[in-house]
């Protein structure tokens, strides 16, 4: 059963953080309404997934008023995992109330990365992370690209 799974993400955060050898979050976003995050791989390494850069770019030509970076400062390290299935970065919102243009976002992007496979198969995995009340929660999917905006249409964003 496809679904979003909602969680605590501290131990991620503090992971990712460290390893862009960032240590307070209110220096990440910068005036950005989002920051796209890497994915941990080791106990000492995170990579950016392979749509990074792409849905960056997707945001950037989009919404003129969503603004969107990375959290690399450095060395920008990617993985590609090769096959059709849409493999996205973290998504860490500044304020819960962008929560569902980002979910807007990537649900466009979604729909312009399938034009033409529409009868493909096609998995997305994805986490949004947004600051409620002091709390950290991490909205994550993973399933088909063709019912990500059901499922997040089922969450009751207020109830986070």
């Amino acid at each position: 059963m496809n679904k979003v799974e909602i969680t605590e993400c501290d131990d991620l955060m503090s992971r990712v953080l460290a390893s862009s050898s960032i240590d307070e979050a209110g220096k990440v976003f910068g005036g950005n309404d989002c920051i796209a995050l890497p994915l941990p791989y080791n106990a000492q390494e995170c990579y950016y997934a392979q749509e990074t850069i792409d849905f960056i770019k997707y945001c950037r030509e989009s919404d003129d008023v969503f603004s969107i970076d990375t959290l690399a400062s450095g060395d920008f390290k990617s993985r590609s995992l090769h096959s059709f299935d849409i493999f996205m970065p973290i998504l860490w919102i500044a304020s819960e109330v962008l929560l569902p243009i980002a979910i807007n976002l990537v649900s466009d992007y979604i729909h312009d990365k399938m034009k033409g496979r529409e009868h493909e198969e096609a998995n997305v995995e994805l986490s949004f992370i947004v600051e409620r009340s002091n709390e950290r929660k991490m909205l994550h999917y993973k399933g088909p690209a063709n019912a990500f905006r059901e499922e997040f249409e089922k969450v009751d964003l207020n109830e986070l």
